[in-house]
């Protein structure tokens, strides 16, 4: 199903679902991402999938909005000017065919449609164009938490930064890398730690990471020590 959707890549932005025991994307055995869960990522929480061949289906997480849709679409498709029950619009939109297997519940509404469709859902859904390039498994989707590193901390990391040359910037990145998968390793405490997999769980970046498990002097002592 994600194979499907990966023809929409560099139009629509593609997402695909967390595990959120891990905050990162369901892996097998061996660490390989294990997930056709992919979905186009839309406005206000919506969500478009593949259901199977050539069948999209529109997911809409709330009820008033997913009415307010399916009135549009009947008034689009089926000429339907005035108001009407509910059970009375499905029929009809499903009659005229454009989608159809309308479920409504208490919170949510879906229904399918035609992928060659899709620019006319697109219309009312309103999926996410800006990050279309980017894999919907890519790091750059992983849910991130705010973290404030106090100010003095943050002080004393800067004055070393700032002795980098322009142009040289992935220095930082690539001792942040070093410190963490070769420096941190060598403490018993994180022998046996998947570094990157607990800095997805904790949702921290880097330098973020490192102040929060109390290791930032050992990495203010490397940085001085390599910049």
């Amino acid at each position: 199903m994600a194979a499907y959707l990966m023809k929409y890549k560099g139009i629509y932005r593609l997402m695909a679902h967390i595990d959120q025991n891990t905050n990162d994307f369901p892996r097998d055995e061996r660490g390989n991402i294990d997930s056709d869960d992919v979905y186009i990522k839309c406005a206000y929480g919506n969500q478009i999938y593949h259901y199977g061949r050539s069948t999209l289906m529109a997911y809409i997480p709330s009820t008033a909005r997913g009415h307010n849709i399916l009135r549009a679409l009947g008034k689009e498709l089926c000429g339907l000017e005035d108001r009407i029950p509910y059970d009375e619009l499905y029929s009809l939109l499903e009659q005229q065919g454009k989608i159809w297997d309308i479920v409504e519940n208490d919170k949510e509404i879906e229904f399918k449609f035609s992928a060659k469709d899709i620019e006319l859902i697109a219309k009312y859904l309103k999926p996410q164009t800006g990050g279309a390039n980017i894999s919907p498994f890519s790091s750059r989707n992983l849910p991130k938490r705010k973290y404030d590193i106090d100010l003095t901390d943050l002080k004393e990391y800067r004055e070393i930064i700032n002795k980098i040359p322009k142009g040289n910037i992935l220095i930082i990145k690539n001792l942040t890398s070093q410190f963490l998968n070769d420096i941190l390793k060598k403490d018993k405490v994180y022998r046996r730690v998947d570094i990157n997999a607990d800095m997805k769980k904790k949702m921290l970046k880097g330098k973020e990471y490192i102040h929060y498990i109390g290791k930032w002097n050992d990495y203010i002592k490397f940085l001085k020590e390599n910049i």
